[in-house]
């Protein structure tokens, strides 16, 4: 491979994030969709004199001299992206990951640990989301880049990398800026400490058994899984599990709890259910010590948390609610209801309320 940067390189990994979903959706359409995507950052890689290494699939590897050269390269790239009439139901979505460091060119490309760490830096984003290493990072520091701002989310380990990583999220005017915990190893580490359960179970999902086709039903349900289980992984749950109307997840902190929680009645709350009853769910949060054969009880207190409350509903324990108590919730306020009855025990529960005023008003 001839004319490629050597030296000190920046690489820039990029990748259609939920690819498969969107395949899914689309069906004989993503090919069109795909192509459109390639046009779109090859033209942002080109016009800022990046020399495209290897495609495979919805997956770009870029090379450029200069460090400034790829980010405004990925910046162009994402606005081009945000700016395109994508299909509604599948809009397209690229995570894009940049490392400057050095490396050789080869027969096939580069050779170089830097080559790995910036792939697997991408391999962490979101859709829409620019990450870059403590490299690329410095040296954006030390240049003006109008519109442009950086955001450090600290030390990261990443697969098959010894050394953590200080990875920071290029903030870009008027595209979006605010995205879930980072897909690192860390994510993945068993919970310890304080952690919060997050417990959702259906509401009127008897009702809608008896009132649609048994076909109808089962697509509906499987649409609610899919839903709340890919939330609750964006949203940097652990230990997803879903089965039936019910999903749980582990988070490290109340307030990553609570705003999960929120999502979720908001995304049930504006989904496109097919026509006729929608579904609707009741969540509770728990807060405690994990450790071995903690998650059982902690998830039978969130189940009669449950159980007292009504669809659209966010209930929590005391011990949920003290943690929040000096948290910025933003529009949300926790307010203490007493005890409630719960409907299969019928004991007393003392229960506090996520108020989400934007659910509340649809509910």
């Amino acid at each position: 491979m001839a004319d490629l940067p050597e030296g000190t390189v920046t690489f820039l990994f990029t990748d259609v994030d939920r690819s498969t979903e969107l395949v899914k959706r689309l069906q004989e359409r993503y090919g069109t969709v795909l192509a459109k995507h390639r046009a779109l950052l090859r033209a942002a890689f080109a016009e800022h004199g990046g020399a495209e290494i290897d495609t495979q699939g919805d997956a770009f590897f870029v090379a450029f001299t200069r460090a400034r050269d790829a980010i405004a390269a990925a910046i162009a790239a994402q606005r081009a992206l945000a700016e395109h009439p994508w299909p509604d139901e599948a809009p397209v979505s690229v995570r894009m990951g940049l490392h400057t460091g050095e490396a050789y060119p080869a027969e096939h490309g580069y050779v170089g640990v830097a080559v790995h760490r910036a792939a697997r830096i991408c391999t962490t984003a979101h859709g829409g989301q620019i990450l870059l290493s403590q490299s690329t990072a410095g040296i954006v520091d030390d240049e003006d880049i109008p519109g442009v701002a950086l955001r450090d989310l600290g030390e990261h380990r990443l697969k098959d990398i010894d050394r953590p990583e200080r990875i920071s999220q290029l903030v870009i005017e008027g595209l979006p800026g605010e995205f879930p915990p980072l897909r690192t190893i860390d994510q993945q580490i068993p919970l310890a400490g304080t952690v919060t359960i997050v417990l959702a179970e259906g509401r009127r999902m008897m009702r809608l058994s008896r009132e649609l086709t048994p076909d109808h039903f089962g697509a509906l349900l499987r649409e609610y899984q899919r839903l709340l289980g890919e939330l609750f992984e964006r949203m940097g749950g652990r230990e997803v599990e879903v089965s039936g109307d019910s999903a749980m997840a582990a988070f490290p902190t109340a307030k990553q709890a609570a705003l999960a929680a929120v999502a979720a009645q908001r995304a049930v709350a504006a989904h496109e259910w097919p026509e006729g009853p929608r579904p609707a769910m009741s969540i509770a949060l728990h807060s405690g010590e994990a450790g071995i054969g903690w998650v059982g009880p902690a998830a039978l207190r969130c189940s009669d948390l449950c159980d007292a409350a009504e669809g659209g509903q966010i209930f929590m324990s005391p011990a949920t609610a003290g943690l929040l108590e000096d948290e910025d919730l933003g529009e949300l306020f926790v307010r203490d209801l007493g005890e409630q009855q719960t409907r299969r025990t019928h004991e007393a529960v003392r229960v506090h309320e996520l108020v989400v005023p934007s659910v509340a008003e649809t509910t």
